[in-house]
Order: C-alpha cells, then sequence, then structure tokens
C-alpha cells in the first residue's frame, strides 16, 4: 500500500555510539480487547532520517510488517510478511505506529519496532508488551448460608465471573460494619442478626478493558439455617412414598473425627453428635416440633424422616464440623415426596367414517395425578399419535387390529395401569347410542332457537 510523506524528512531523536542504541527505553505496556484493534504508538522525534521501520512479534520468525521511506517525496511502501497476522496490521498516524485488528488471545506478548537511520547503521529499537482482555459478561451471584457461633445468621454471597483469562478484580457495594470479603473479593459474608433489616448487594467484576455488575442480590432479615437459598434442586436427589420414610445418605471423610452434623431445611434444623457407646444422637433441645420425625441412623450421621408428608419435600443440607481439621464440609439435598397412583380412567369418543374405518379418542386421567407423572399407550399402531403430554391418543381403527388399548401412568414411586377393549367402542349399538344422544341434542337446540 502506498503511504504519503511530507516533503521534510521524519526525524528521531539523538542516538548513542554505533549499531544498535546503548540505551533501550523500557517496554511499552499495551492492552487490547478480544476481537477488537489495538495500537502499538511509536513517536518519531526530529532528529535525524528515518529509511525503514520493521515490527517484529516473537511468534514470528521474520518481521509481520515493513514501512520504506521514501527520500524525496516518492510513495511509501509497506509490506505485509506471510505470517498469521496477513490483513490484520497496518500502520496508522505520522509516526507509523503499528495497528493490529480482529485480536486473538496468541496476539499477547512481547513486539519490537526496529527503526533504521538512512546511511546509518544505527537502529533504535521499542519494545512492547501487549496484553489481551475479554469483555466481561454479567457475573452471577449463589447465596447460602450458615449458623455462626453466636447463632447469628452467616450469608455467604459467591461472585463468579465467566473469564478465559486472570486479572479480573471483584468488589460489593455496598459495604458496611456486617461484612467481611475474602477469596479475593469474590466471597462476601455477611452477619445478620435479631433486629438487623434485609440488604442487597451488587458485585463488580472488573479488568482492564472491562466492568460489569450483577443483578441486585437480597439477604433476607432471617436465617433459614445452613443451606442454599433460591433453585430447584441441589445435590443429591431422593425419592420417598408419602406415608413411608426415607435416607438422606451422608458419607464422611475417612479419617477424620466429626464434632457434629447440623441438618437444616428451610426453617427447620437439628444437630447430631457422638453420644454414648459412639453412637450419633440428636442433640437435645435442638429439634423443634417439626422436625421430630428426624431420625438418626446407627453408625452414621445420616437423616432418617419418617412418616414423610408431602411437605417433606424440598431441600437439605447437611453441615459436618470436623474436629481435626476444624473444618466445615457441606453436602446438599433435594427430597422429592410422592403418592402412590391409583388406577387410572380411561374414557372414549368414536366414530366410524367411511370404508368402515372407526376413528378413536382415548383420554386417561388420575383423580390426583400429583407431580412428575408420566403417560404412555399401547400398543401403539401405524397412525397412533399421542397428544396433551400422552393423555390423549388418537387411533384409527379395523376389525382385526388390537384388541384392547392399555394405558399407564407412572411416577417415581409407582405405576397403575388400565385397558379398553377397542371392538365395543366401534360397534353399531354403541355408535347408535352415541348417535342417538347427538341427534337429540341437535332437537333440543333446534326447538330453543324456534321458540
Amino acid at each position: 500500500m502506498g503511504l504519503s510523506l511530507p516533503g521534510f524528512l521524519l526525524l528521531l531523536g539523538p542516538f548513542t555510539g554505533t549499531g544498535v542504541s546503548g540505551q533501550e527505553p523500557d517496554p511499552v505496556t499495551v492492552t487490547g480487547t478480544l476481537g477488537g484493534s489495538v495500537t502499538l504508538p511509536l513517536q518519531l522525534q526530529a532528529g535525524q532520517p528515518v529509511e525503514s521501520i520493521s515490527w517484529m512479534s516473537r511468534s514470528s520468525s521474520m518481521a509481520i510488517a515493513t514501512v520504506t521511506l521514501a527520500e524525496a517525496g516518492g510513495p511509501d511502501t509497506f509490506h505485509q510478511a506471510d505470517t498469521r497476522y496477513w490483513g490484520r496490521v497496518s500502520v496508522v498516524g505520522p509516526g507509523f505506529s503499528l495497528q493490529i485488528s480482529n485480536l486473538s488471545w496468541n496476539d499477547a506478548g512481547p513486539y519490537r519496532a526496529h527503526v533504521n537511520l538512512r546511511g546509518s547503521r544505527i537502529t533504535r529499537t521499542q519494545e512492547y508488551r501487549l496484553q489481551v482482555y475479554e469483555q466481561l459478561a454479567q457475573p452471577r451471584v449463589t447465596l447460602s448460608s450458615r449458623i455462626g457461633e453466636n447463632g447469628h445468621c452467616i450469608f455467604i454471597l459467591t461472585c463468579v465471573a465467566d473469564s478465559r483469562r486472570g486479572s479480573v478484580t471483584y468488589s460489593w457495594l455496598p459495604r458496611g460494619p456486617r461484612t467481611v470479603v475474602s477469596h479475593g473479593g469474590s466471597v462476601l459474608s455477611v452477619s445478620s442478626g435479631p433486629g438487623d433489616r434485609a440488604l442487597t448487594f451488587t458485585c463488580v467484576v472488573k479488568n482492564p478493558v472491562s466492568n460489569s455488575s450483577s443483578l441486585p442480590v437480597s439477604v433476607p432479615s432471617s436465617c433459614p439455617g445452613p443451606g442454599i437459598l433460591g433453585g430447584e434442586t441441589v445435590g443429591e436427589t431422593v425419592t420417598g412414598l408419602l406415608g413411608d420414610l426415607a435416607i438422606l445418605p451422608l458419607e464422611l471423610p475417612a479419617g477424620q473425627e466429626v464434632e457434629k452434623v447440623t441438618w437444616s431445611s428451610g426453617g427447620l434444623a437439628a444437630v447430631m453428635q457422638r453420644g454414648p457407646g459412639g453412637q450419633p444422637v440428636l442433640a437435645a433441645g435442638t429439634q423443634t416440633l417439626s422436625s421430630r420425625r428426624w431420625h438418626a441412623l446407627p453408625d452414621s450421621y445420616s437423616l432418617q424422616i419418617r412418616p414423610l408428608t408431602l411437605q417433606d419435600s424440598g431441600r437439605y443440607r447437611a453441615w459436618i464440623t470436623l474436629q481435626s481439621p476444624p473444618i466445615n464440609i457441606t453436602k446438599d439435598f433435594t427430597l422429592r415426596v410422592y403418592e402412590k397412583l391409583q388406577e387410572p380412567n380411561i374414557t372414549v369418543s368414536s366414530q366410524i367414517m367411511k370404508g368402515g374405518t372407526c376413528y378413536i379418542t382415548l383420554i386417561c386421567s388420575l383423580q390426583q395425578a400429583g407431580e412428575d407423572v408420566q403417560y404412555r399407550w399401547a400398543p401403539l399402531g401405524q397412525g397412533a399419535v399421542m397428544s396433551h403430554g400422552g393423555t390423549t391418543l388418537h387411533v384409527s381403527w379395523r376389525p382385526g387390529a388390537s384388541d384392547s388399548y392399555r394405558c399407564t401412568a407412572s411416577n417415581p414411586v409407582s405405576q397403575r395401569s388400565s385397558s379398553i377393549p377397542a371392538g365395543p367402542l366401534c360397534s353399531a349399538s354403541f355408535l347408535l347410542y352415541s348417535w342417538k344422544k347427538e341427534f337429540l341434542l341437535i332437537l333440543i337446540l333446534g326447538a330453543l332457537q324456534i321458540e
């Protein structure tokens, strides 16, 4: 490409010695955004004429770009070497600074500009250090809680920034006497006691090229006990049958001595400690009225709940306190309680079309379905169509096809089935009865319109 050069010579500041300059300036740090453009600035000052400028990169064995300046007002020449920078480099400004576009992670690193003087072996060198950063997305904040030694609730806010490279700094707004920052600023602990009001916090993440803030996160004024707040399912999922029992299995670290295990769910809590003979027992006075169905198991800190109610469904956390080393470990569970299903009911409508084909619509229903119920039909012949979450089946039936259709309803703890014969549904008497009801309805509606 051609570059216009003013009629006068571009000159550099004074040099010392012959060959490469004896005093090279410190590297210039330049930051750029991933996918964007960056300029490595080069200052040319009056002093001596410049013949050419070569730009070097550690990732290339040859100059990635070279500018040769014309002597008497002729066109300057710009040359790009056949490297991975091809098509992404250019020179800008009166100082012929190097511009790199469409930055990638691999572009980060050291660069060097060699400025060659005309008619001289003196070369002035400028070093650069290019740093590439990404535009930060909105961070996410998770909220958990535990009970402190003084009975106050400790809310723990953890800020997560999706960054493929480091150099991310964290800060929280607002800060106050009830807050403590740890883990490089990404974790905020908030102490809440009786009478304290609810607070709202925002996490701010920054890097050298961008910053972003999380959505505001509210910390409740009351403590729900140890556990993760928000979300549908956490940790290991355990299913139980209404009226039966469920066990939340807890495996402890091998060779570690346990001081206590605090089980909690919502506003309920109970503490297990080592009792007589080394057997875990529920500590006296730690259970509420609703958690008296919680029991310790022999030789285990696992939690047994019996008899189960539908209200027991939810999230549970085991807060394990070790004596040596004195650390805390948590494990989360989600308990799902289901009812045993009753036999489903099948309702029918049918109609004979031309050619003797009978079109049947079957609807499978439960009086009390509950959650996570699935429906399936058998057999499913050619042309059969299920709809409405599997509760409805549309089939075309001819004599000699399946004798009956079966609907099976299931949930994680039970399944029940019902069948209905197909032949009688398409018999003349059945259809005549259906036709008579429809004809009678038409007569009634017609009479009402006449009046």
